[in-house]
């Protein structure tokens, strides 16, 4: 992902008038207030991305801002990268590809993973997320209601309803062998280095769901620990100062003991809890699952986390110690003993503030990191601030996507009376994806908030620059129009209904230069009144012909890939349908080499740039804009380093976080 860093000095100042309005009094002023001594050790971070839950298993677990506080709360076996690369982290455990015929894929978990409240990670916490997660379990299919939001079943059913497409080829329960667990796929899969991780603690779950009556085990403790405030780095970093001799004696209440996994007489109660687990997924007793199922359903929800604290635990440097209106808060984790320990004593992640009311808190020092959305005067008024880190990138690619089911003008079936219908129909998708002015929507929407943007070469949803990339001609592919229709009056155009969210100013100007272009390749563009184009998107097909939308990474790269352009696929918006294309998509769904199915993600990729069923046009703007301060004269203040561009598109923001750790 590209950037530019700058370090805005008062000589090279911008003078936009707003902007000094808005936050000329502010940074006059503030250089002279007391700082807060606390502010040392607490990084302040702004957004716009709402936390909804803990459980990555979840929708709501599954949103940017939830990804977002996971991804500083939590450590796993792998992390996966914005350009779908998959990290190890050998100190929390290992994943082995021990067999390919069945692929076989053994955890094996480190003596130092350990849950945020001194109980050691355990194969039982696997076997829980394999439950929740393979749907094998599941005794009946989820409903969703009118809004589009999933209906709350009956109590006295399974249902963990998570299902995901790597893990329901894993139909048999996964053994358990002492630290490892090992899980046998009925066919191999391509995502199989990020198909199981940890998610909720076991023993947690077990205790809510299985032992309610008894008590807590002590809530998650962060380390009372003093910072300096210096910048972290992993190598040669500015350390902190050790804990005092009365700080480590006097521990915070709820801190856990040396002896964490025993309870007041010794018996190993959230071991107990955690194998009850286990043993129900291993055995099926359906009356444990039942409450199993629906405890795991909901907990982690933002709500629930905020007031029963044992809710929070998770396995990363920092642990989840506040949530409320204006967004969360974490310390850093006295059980943590990962690679990456935490480098500041708190990370405050708020939500409240708007962008340019992100910008000015930047200013008054309030806040030491912020990502608001990128527009014009976001960007001026960030560029008015002295000294500060400012980095623009690019997030997901924007597509055309084309609706090919809906009976428009795309759909074969509303060209029944021409000799070929299904060429027709191609023929008009070409045309009108081949008039889409690529480098024109990034000069003029994209190029004034983030000056080294392309136009975009990649299908597949990554928010990385090493995507598998096509080849986009710049011209209509066979010299297609519109079945020459022409922009005269000569015959009637073909009408393409396009649905984009037209309050972003970014897929507002996109519209308007692809709407004039296809207008001189004979095509008349009507924008579509939608109150929810995301879910119009999803539910009404009939609609809308063209799509003008961001696609976000997926969790499972290949299988969200597949799943996207397969004939009948879940997330197959567009209705695209291409029997041989969906022979290479099985073939690549079960392609457990990395580079290989990469290799197949490019080809597919082309075939579908080539039928016109897609067309990437340019990646979306990001901002990230950090205070730069001298360690030696930072004023009591934190103190931060080499902040990226924050990508709400990507699926894991766990790389996002490492300049809050050592």
């Amino acid at each position: 992902m590209t950037s530019r860093w700058t370090r805005v000095p008062a000589a090279s100042r911008r003078t936009a008038a707003a902007v000094v309005l808005l936050l000329g009094a502010t940074t006059a002023a503030c250089s002279a207030d007391p700082v807060d001594p606390e502010r040392a050790g607490t990084v302040v971070v702004t957004t716009d991305l709402p936390f909804a839950s803990l459980n990555g298993g979840t929708p709501a677990g599954r949103s940017p801002g939830s990804v977002l506080v996971r991804g500083l709360v939590q450590s796993g076996f792998t992390t996966l990268g914005p350009d779908g690369s998959v990290t190890p982290d050998p100190t929390f455990g290992t994943v082995e590809k021990v067999a390919d015929s069945p692929l076989t894929v053994r955890y094996t978990v480190a003596p130092t993973a350990t849950w945020s409240d001194g109980v050691p990670v355990t194969p039982a916490d696997l076997l829980l997320e394999w439950a929740a997660r393979s749907g094998q379990l599941d005794e009946v299919v989820p409903e969703l209601g009118g809004d589009g939001e999933p209906v709350e079943p009956a109590d006295d059913v399974v249902l963990f309803g998570a299902t995901s497409a790597a893990l329901v080829r894993a139909s048999a329960v996964p053994v358990v062998d002492g630290a490892t667990l090992t899980v046998v796929y009925d066919v191999p899969v391509a995502d199989w280095q990020v198909a199981l991780d940890v998610n909720l603690p076991a023993h947690v779950v077990g205790r809510l769901a299985l032992d309610p009556a008894a008590p807590a085990f002590p809530a998650p403790a962060p380390t009372p620990t003093p910072s300096d405030g210096a910048a972290p780095t992993r190598e040669g970093a500015t350390s902190q100062p050790a804990p005092s001799a009365s700080a480590a004696s006097t521990p915070t209440p709820g801190t856990p003991t040396p002896d964490a996994t025993t309870g007041e007489g010794g018996g190993e109660v959230p071991d107990t809890w955690a194998q009850a687990v286990a043993t129900a997924v291993q055995q099926q007793d359906r009356a444990a699952l039942t409450a199993i199922s629906r405890v795991w359903r909901a907990a982690g929800r933002a709500g629930d986390v905020g007031a029963d604290p044992t809710l929070t635990t998770t396995t990363g440097p920092y642990v989840l110690t506040r949530v409320d209106a204006d967004g969360v808060e974490v310390a850093r984790s006295a059980a943590y003993t990962g690679a990456a320990p935490a480098a500041f004593d708190r990370v405050r992640v708020r939500t409240d503030l708007d962008p340019l009311a992100q910008v000015e808190a930047l200013a008054s020092d309030d806040v030491d990191v912020v990502a608001p959305v990128s527009t014009a005067d976001v960007l001026a008024g960030a560029e008015a601030l002295e000294d500060v880190a400012l980095r623009t990138g690019g997030d997901a690619v924007l597509q055309v996507v084309l609706q090919e089911a809906g009976g428009g003008v795309f759909d074969p079936a509303a060209h029944a009376a021409d000799p070929d219908p299904a060429a027709t129909a191609a023929a008009l998708r070409r045309g009108f994806v081949g008039s889409v002015p690529r480098a024109d929507v990034a000069d003029v929407a994209v190029r004034p908030l983030w000056a080294r943007t392309e136009p975009s070469d990649v299908v597949a949803a990554q928010v990385g620059p090493t995507a598998p990339t096509v080849r986009v001609p710049d011209v209509p592919a066979d010299g297609a129009t519109a079945g020459g229709a022409t922009s005269d009056g000569a015959q009637d155009p073909p009408t393409v209904r396009v649905l984009t969210n037209r309050s972003d100013p970014v897929r507002a100007a996109a519209f308007e230069l692809l709407s004039d272009a296809a207008a001189e390749a004979g095509y008349r563009v009507v924008a579509v009144a939608a109150d929810d184009p995301a879910r119009a998107l999803r539910t009404r097909a009939e609609d809308w012909d063209a799509a003008l939308v961001p696609v976000a990474q997926e969790e499972l790269p290949v299988a969200g890939f597949v799943s996207r352009w397969r004939t009948g696929g879940a997330t197959n918006v567009g209705g695209h349908a291409d029997p041989a294309l969906d022979t290479a998509l099985d073939a690549l769904a079960g392609q457990p080499d990395a580079e290989a199915a990469a290799d197949a993600v490019r080809a597919a990729s082309q075939t579908l740039l080539d039928s016109g069923a897609v067309l990437p046009v340019v990646r979306t703007p990001v901002l990230t804009v950090a205070a730069v301060r001298d360690p030696q004269d930072a004023r009591g203040l934190p103190v931060v380093a080499d902040v990226p561009p924050l990508t709400p598109a990507a699926a894991d923001l766990t790389w996002w976080w490492d300049w809050t750790r050592r």
